[in-house]
C-alpha cells in the first residue's frame, strides 16, 4: 500500500490538490482512499458529496473519510481523557474547560495514524492520502511516534513505578488521586498501538510527504522550514505542487507585476526543494470543486505521470550527531567540490554553484552554530557544526 501525505500553510489548496490527486489515481485504476486528518474537514465539499467517519465509496475505486475525532477519542482515549477531566474539576476548574483541556494539541490528528496502520495491515488500499492539516499541525503530528516511543521505553515505567508507590499518600497530602493501574494500561495500550507507524511512514518506499505552495514568500518560507524537519525526522519529500499560478492569457499591466513576482518565488522554490518534483497548478477562473473539475485539475497538474509514483528517490538532507558535533549531510548532484560556495545568513544556509542557488531554513538545533568544516562526498555536501552556540 503506499501513502501520501498532503499539506501546507493554511488557505494554499491542500484539500483540493488531495481530491485530484486521489480522484485522478482511481481513474487509473488505483483503489484509492483520500482522508482528511484536518478537525476543520472541507473534503465533503470539495468533492460536493456527503462524507461521515467511516470510510465510503465516492466513486470507482475512490474512497472518502472525514475522522470523527471524538469518536476516535472514546475508543482511544476514554479512560485518560476522564481521568484528566475528573482531576481538574476536584481542582475547582470549571467542568467545559476541564473536558477541553483533558485533549491534547493535535491528538485528533495523531488518531488517524492508527486508522493508517490498520488499513497497511489489512492491505484495505493502494493508495491512502492524507488530506493535513496545515503544516505546523503536520510536522507535531509526524514527530508524535517517535517521542512517543521514547516516552514508553525511557519514562514510562518510571512515573509507574514512582505513582504506584506514592498513591497511598497522595489523596491526603495533595487533595486528588494519581492515576490507576487502568489509566497506566490504557496509555501504555494506546502507546504499543503507534508501535510501527515511525517505521512505516519513513519507509519512503511507501510513504512520501508532498507540499501545497502558493508563490508568497510567507507560503515559501513556511514550507522551508518544514521541509528540513521533514528531513530531520526522516521523511521523504518527493513533490511540491505549486498552486495558482497565474496563467499566460492574464496579461494586463496590473497582473504583470504580480506575474513578475510569481516568476522570481518559483525561481526561489526550484532552489529550495530540489530534487523534490515540482507540478504547476494554475490559477482556474472557477472553483476546483466536484468530479467534472478535479477531474480536470488532476490531468492538469500530474498530465502522464501517475500520481502515485514516488517521484525522488533518495533523502536530500539527513542530520547526524556524532562526537559532540553535527553533521549535515545536502545532496547536491551534478556538481564537483570545486564548484561550490556555502554561506551563512541567520538561520539560512546558503549554498551557490555555477548553475544554481540552493537555500536551506536551518532547524532549531543548528541555527546559529559554528561550522567547523565540510566536504563533499558522493553527492553529498557534508557539514560540521559545532555542538556549543557561535557567538
Amino acid at each position: 500500500m503506499r501513502i501520501i501525505i498532503v499539506t501546507g500553510k493554511g488557505g494554499v489548496g491542500k484539500t483540493s490538490i488531495a481530491a485530484a490527486t486521489a480522484l485522478r489515481a482511481s481513474r487509473l485504476g488505483l483503489k484509492t482512499l483520500v482522508m482528511s486528518t484536518d478537525s476543520a474537514h472541507s473534503l465533503a465539499d470539495c468533492f460536493d458529496v456527503p462524507l461521515n467517519a467511516e470510510a465510503q465509496a465516492i466513486g470507482e475505486n475512490l474512497f472518502a473519510q472525514e475522522v470523527d475525532t471524538r469518536n476516535e477519542l472514546l475508543k482511544n482515549w476514554g479512560n485518560i481523557k476522564r481521568f484528566i477531566s475528573s482531576t481538574l474539576q476536584s481542582r475547582g476548574m470549571d467542568n467545559i474547560v476541564a473536558e477541553e483541556l483533558s485533549i491534547f494539541p493535535g491528538m485528533e490528528e495523531l488518531f488517524s495514524l492508527l486508522l493508517v496502520k490498520r488499513y497497511y495491515r489489512e492491505k484495505a488500499y493502494d493508495l491512502v492520502i492524507l488530506d493535513c492539516a496545515p503544516t505546523d499541525s503536520t510536522v507535531r503530528l509526524l514527530s508524535f511516534p517517535e517521542v512517543l516511543n521514547w516516552y514508553l521505553k525511557k519514562i514510562f515505567p518510571i512515573q509507574r513505578q514512582v505513582v504506584k508507590i506514592a498513591r497511598p499518600v497522595t489523596r491526603k497530602a495533595l487533595g486528588f488521586n494519581l492515576p490507576d493501574e487502568g489509566v497506566f494500561e490504557d496509555i501504555q495500550s494506546f502507546i504499543l498501538a503507534l508501535d510501527g507507524i515511525g517505521e512505516l511512514l519513513t519507509d519512503g518506499r511507501i510513504t512520501t510527504v508532498r507540499f501545497v505552495v502558493n508563490l508568497e514568500k510567507m507560503v515559501i518560507r513556511e514550507a522551508q522550514r518544514a521541509y528540513t524537519y521533514m528531513s530531520l525526522f526522516g521523511y521523504m519529500v518527493d513533490a511540491i505542487f505549486v498552486n495558482r499560478v497565474l496563467p499566460d492569457e492574464m496579461d494586463d499591466p496590473y497582473m504583470r507585476q504580480w506575474k513578475e513576482i510569481q516568476r522570481r518565488y518559483y525561481g526561489l522554490i526550484e532552489e529550495s526543494f530540489s530534487p523534490s518534483r515540482l507540478f504547476k497548478a494554475k490559477l482556474f477562473d472557477k472553483e476546483m470543486l466536484g468530479f467534472e473539475r478535479l477531474d480536470e485539475f488532476g490531468r492538469h497538474i500530474f498530465g502522464d505521470a501517475n500520481p502515485a509514483e514516488v517521484f525522488c528517490d533518495r533523502k536530500p538532507i539527513i542530520i547526524t550527531k556524532a562526537n559532540g558535533d553535527y553533521l549535515l549531510s545536502w545532496h547536491i548532484p551534478g556538481v564537483g567540490k570545486d564548484e561550490i560556495d556555502m554561506w551563512t545568513r541567520g538561520e539560512n544556509l546558503i549554498l551557490k554553484t555555477p548553475r544554481y542557488m540552493r537555500h536551506m531554513v536551518l532547524p532549531a538545533v543548528l541555527a546559529g552554530k559554528a561550522i567547523k568544516g565540510a566536504s563533499f562526498k558522493d553527492e553529498y555536501l557534508r557539514v560540521t557544526f559545532a555542538e556549543e552556540q557561535s557567538t
